[in-house]
């Protein structure tokens, strides 16, 4: 959590200095410090004990210093001096969309702004308007971005709760008084985002397992704490609530509290047309309970097969499992590669060598090197003469390897241009293995056209993915206007797949559209986007949106076998 800390601390000063209209490749030093930062797969502190900090990119004397600095004493001098003439509700008001530096520092400097209710209230009463630059429409977006920062504001991206609260389970069922332990609510069922944690836990002395649990040292502070459920803050000042239940209940409550409400509401109408009742405390016929141990009990008793927890919205997963037509989801271990990954030959932060290696260490039988095209200037895309240059380094780095998984792929994330065309000619495209064509800009375009733009991507012969389709940025960008039946009727007649993409910022195709793309008969890629090492393993939170999306792993392109994998990625190009 150390390289997380020292990261927001390098982006508020990155910020505090664009605000400032202060050295402004100090700024970029400082945000490109804070993402090598966030990318890490090693704790900074061990770094520091071996000498090692000026091997982190974008890491250089200064820098490590502070770095340093914060690991003996938890604070930066420098920064905090430059913060002090900045105030931190304006540098979060840079996390609003369509609110850079320069606007915000405008409205500072006319109107005194010092936090988002007063930008909102100047919306309100009109005061933005005629002001030069902005228009009715920049002003209608500021007042969307405003809600899109709230709603972030309170709940919080799967990626980056799930793994602090899979520690707080770990931390628990290792515990004495502990007999089980589990994570419940919207956590458990793979929400894109999550308002709090939800923790349930089995004992037969409850009260003292729970004053036990809130001394562990996640635990910052302590809000509630009853004989059967308190409630803590930890890190971020996420909520964690934490129910007590004897061991007979256990199987009920867990069923009970993951929910959703709806599905919960489903289960108990049919319960009580069976004369049956329902609840936390287990699953009865009158005052007899007739069982609750076992999460299955609740299912079992209503003689339906038990949904997965990700399927449980009430979309018709109880339909399907009565019938006993639930589908046989994908899972993490049925991914065999990965088609969308970002070395330092662009935006990345780890080497060619050091993905590959990775990818090996986790069993993958191919990964495909896709740095971005020479448009997207701020990720560093390569143009051809570079990209020629990473040709031969992959082709040397496969003649190194031999023929040890993971086979390494010649690939490109390719922007789809405002006009349609691709960033690279068609006789380069022809030279990579895998082209998955994204949106980068021209976000703005009407429905019409950028629907256009992805039709025409889906037609070029030499692209295979159609990266994170709808461009969203999990509170900070929506999603772009298109057709979305148009594009999916025409990927799953191209052969084109669709990406599910594990970005915990971006999930993108969320839920409903994976379901209705692959039951449109569009094929699907769950690829991780990864940018480090580290980040190979997001393609996890690709595979819970798609779950959420009843995808089974036949109609995702990358668990397909090698041989299968290949045949695809060259079958268009045969038509050419």
């Amino acid at each position: 959590m150390v390289n997380q800390e020292i990261a927001e601390i390098f982006d508020q000063m990155s910020r505090a200095l664009a605000f400032k209209g202060k050295d402004r490749f100090r700024a970029l030093a400082y945000e490109r410090a804070a993402g090598s930062l966030r990318g890490l797969d090693r704790d900074v502190i061990g770094l520091a004990r071996e000498k090692k900090l000026k091997e982190i990119p974008g890491v250089g004397h200064d820098l490590s210093e502070m770095i340093e600095e914060y690991i003996k004493t938890g604070h930066i001098r420098r920064c905090e001096r430059e913060m002090r003439a900045v105030p931190g509700a304006l540098i979060e008001m840079m996390d609003i969309p369509g609110l850079g530096p320069k606007t915000l520092g405008l409205l500072h400097e006319k109107f005194r702004i010092k936090n988002v209710d007063d930008l909102r209230r100047l919306i309100e009463k009109g005061s933005l308007a005629g002001l030069r630059g902005f228009g009715d429409k920049k002003i209608e977006n500021l007042r969307r971005g405003i809600e899109l920062y709230q709603s972030s504001k309170q709940r919080r991206r799967l990626g980056m709760v799930l793994p602090l609260a899979e520690k707080l389970v770990d931390e628990a069922r290792k515990m004495k008084l502990v007999e089980r332990a589990d994570l419940a609510g919207s956590i458990r069922r793979g929400l894109e985002t999550v308002g709090d944690i939800d923790l349930l836990i089995s004992s037969r002395k409850a009260e003292e397992a729970l004053r036990e649990f809130i001394k562990l040292p996640a635990i910052k502070r302590v809000t509630a704490l009853g004989g059967t459920r308190a409630s803590v803050l930890i890190e971020g000042n996420l909520q964690v609530d934490v129910r007590a239940v004897p061991k007979e209940s256990y199987g009920a409550a867990l069923q009970y509290f993951t929910g959703s409400k709806q599905h919960s509401v489903h289960l108990r109408t049919i319960a009580q047309k069976r004369g049956l009742k329902i609840n936390e405390y287990g699953v009865f016929r009158g005052d007899k309970r007739i069982g609750g141990e076992n999460e299955e009990d609740t299912y079992s008793a209503l003689g339906i097969k038990m949904p997965p927890p990700e399927l449980r919205e009430d979309r018709g997963e109880i339909e399907a499992a009565t019938e006993g037509d639930l589908p046989k989801l994908i899972e993490e271990g049925d991914l065999r590669g990965d088609l969308h990954t970002h070395t330092t030959w662009s935006d990345g932060r780890s080497s060619l060598e050091e993905m590959v290696e990775a990818a090996a260490k986790l069993g993958l039988e191919y990964i495909a090197i896709t740095d971005h095209s020479p448009s997207a200037r701020i990720a560093n895309g390569l143009d051809i003469d570079r990209l020629e240059r990473k040709i031969e380094e992959v082709e040397s780095l496969r003649k190194k390897r031999g023929r040890r998984n993971p086979r390494v792929l010649m690939g490109a994330e390719v922007d789809i241009l405002s006009n349609g065309k691709l960033d690279y000619p068609d006789e380069v495209l022809a030279r990579l293995d895998v082209v998955v064509a994204s949106l980068h800009g021209a976000f703005r375009q009407n429905k019409d056209r950028m629907t256009g733009r992805l039709l025409d991507a889906i037609a070029n012969p030499y692209v295979h993915i159609i990266g994170h389709p709808t461009t969203r940025l999990l509170g900070s960008r929506e999603p772009v206007e298109f057709d979305f039946e148009r594009v999916v009727e025409a990927a799953a007649e191209a052969g084109v797949a669709l990406e599910v993409n594990g970005s915990p910022s971006r999930l993108d195709l969320n839920d409903v559209m994976a379901r209705a793309a692959s039951e449109a008969g569009a094929p699907l890629a769950i690829d991780s986007d990864a940018h480090s090492a580290a980040q190979l393993e997001q393609t996890r939170y690709g595979v819970i949106q798609a779950r959420r999306g009843w995808v089974e792993a036949r109609l995702v392109v990358n668990t397909w076998s090698w041989p299968r994998i290949s045949r695809w990625l060259r079958r268009r190009r045969k038509a050419t």
